[in-house]
Parts: C-alpha cells; structure tokens; sequence
C-alpha cells in the first residue's frame, strides 16, 4: 500500500497525525492503483457509543486533497450534539485549511493565519485526538 505524503499546512500538524492517517489507509482496503485515481480522501473517526444522552468522544473528519502527488489536509471537523430538546449532531470546532479559517463553537469563524489562539487550540485538539486514538476510543473508522 502506498503512503501519503502531505504538504505543510498552516498550523503545525504532526507527523505522528500523518502516521496515524497512513495507518489508517494501510488498514482500509482501498488498493494502491484506486489511490492513484483519488483526489480527495475522507477519514471518518467515531465512537459507536457516543450519543446526546450519554455523551462520549465526539466523531472526528479529516478531509485531504490530492494536488500534483502530495496530499493536503482540507479541514479537520469535530462534531458534538447541541441544543435542547431535541439535540443535534453539528460542528464544535473546524479547522478549514482552504479558507484559512477556523470554527470554534459559541465563537464562529476566525482567521488561522497570525492566530495564535488557532495554533494552541489546533495543538490542544491534536494531542487529545491522537491520544484517544491511541486508547483505542473510535471503535469505527472510515475511508471515503
């Protein structure tokens, strides 16, 4: 199976992110010529048990995009339930790299570039992201 290589991004994105990634295509079954065709790749990261009612560890996108023969990360996405009565599943916090943008819930849209509440909030989310994968929380993983 092929590897990905990825562009720097605009935030510091680790390469222990990127091993996690190619962990993840090596486990899927998409074979190294359907790779090849691809232009865009969607990881999706869930917790089976996550729910409104009981809580959990919200579900994780990661977007990537291939351009000539390297990858970019388009966005990153968590998602969490909001509202009440009736909760619904909508973004928490979104880090957009094609607009240079980033989402936090209760705060909206604000630059990356310059940002330094975007690279602490980026490190913040990528420690605890990559911890939990490591816990083994996302019970059901992806590829699209």
């Amino acid at each position: 199976m092929s590897q990905l290589t990825f562009v720097t991004s605009t935030l510091p994105i680790s390469h222990k992110l990127h091993n996690v990634l190619n962990e993840q295509l090596s486990a899927s079954s998409l074979s190294s010529s359907a790779l090849e065709a691809q232009r865009l790749l969607v990881f999706h990261f869930r917790d089976k048990a996550y729910s409104a009612e009981n809580g959990g560890f919200h579900p994780v996108e990661i977007a990537l995009s291939k351009m000539a023969d390297a990858w970019h990360i388009d966005y990153l996405t968590e998602f969490a339930y909001f509202g009440h009565p009736y909760p619904e599943l909508e973004r928490c916090l979104d880090f957009d790299f094609q607009r240079g943008e980033f989402f936090a819930a209760y705060q909206g849209w604000q630059p990356i570039k310059g940002s330094h509440e975007a690279q602490s909030l980026y490190q913040l989310w990528e420690h605890n992201f990559l911890a939990y994968v490591e816990m083994g929380v996302f019970d059901d993983i992806t590829l699209r």
